[in-house]
């Protein structure tokens, strides 16, 4: 029944017509804009982070298996060159990067900064020091005014009170200089900004939750796209350099052209 079915509609509508138009829909070549040039070339972003708290959801161009068969099989065996298909994805690639690295300089930042109760410690340390600068000098006058006046006993009492102040001061001043060297250092001592995804790391996590961060979808992503990054920069740089070198020829050959102009007696009515 479905046979005759399809028959008569071949008749009525034609052999064409049966045939299923999203399978006669002629797919874009590997060169058009629809095709993604970072799937083609090494690994689009919108790859690297799917199933994480960085999935940057689905890439908006096409990432077909047929166009990276084919790239592979025309840039490693016909030993063919695209070098606009790497500079799009080095160019893409290079967003993500300069805002990965903003991201670790913000995080470094933040653990080298004063905490409050850093701050208090100065501050703290600051004033006794400079309470015991006083109570040192004071005792100082009050030792040669008792010299001056022939009171020797007392003088050397005092004399051994204000040694004491000076030994207090040298433990209180080398515990500022401690303070000062090491600030910011507290929160460094339990973090540590992780030079491959940006991440905060704890130094006093197990080895073997530090390796899961190390072998991690989302460190191993960004690793990947860094790698990807400095294996083209070299390239790039090459690319860029021709192309400006090209550039001022062009320029020189079109302002060597001059125009031929027609004069006002062959253009007057």
């Amino acid at each position: 029944m479905a046979e005759e079915q399809r028959r008569l509609l071949e008749q009525l509508m034609g052999k064409d017509a049966m045939i299923n138009p999203i399978a006669t829909r002629r797919e874009p070549d590997m060169s058009s804009p629809r095709v993604c040039k970072s799937f083609l070339v090494g690994t689009c972003p919108h790859d690297l982070f799917v199933g994480t708290k960085q999935d940057i959801g689905r890439c908006s161009r096409l990432h077909l298996q047929k166009h990276k068969l084919e790239f592979e099989y025309r840039t490693k065996k016909l030993k063919e060159e695209f070098p606009s298909f790497e500079l799009e994805y080095f160019n893409h690639i290079k967003e993500y990067i300069y805002k990965l690295d903003k991201v670790m300089a913000d995080a470094q930042q933040r653990l080298t900064q004063t905490t409050p109760e850093e701050q208090s410690k100065i501050e703290t340390i600051t004033k006794e020091l400079y309470n015991l600068d006083i109570k040192i000098g004071l005792m100082t006058q009050e030792i040669d005014c008792l010299v001056k006046e022939g009171e020797i006993q007392k003088s050397l009492y005092e004399t051994v009170k204000l040694n004491e102040l000076c030994k207090e001061r040298d433990v209180l001043a080398a515990n500022a200089r401690t303070l000062a060297e090491n600030v910011g250092q507290t929160s460094q001592q339990k973090l540590q900004v992780c030079e491959g995804c940006g991440a905060y790391l704890s130094r006093l996590d197990s080895d073997r939750r530090l390796a899961d961060h190390f072998i991690g979808k989302i460190h191993m992503g960004y690793v990947q796209m860094r790698q990807a990054y400095e294996e083209l920069k070299p390239k790039i740089k090459k690319l860029n350099a021709s192309r400006s070198s090209i550039q001022p020829q062009q320029s020189h050959t079109v302002s060597s052209y001059t125009p031929r102009h027609t004069s006002k007696q062959q253009v007057s009515y």
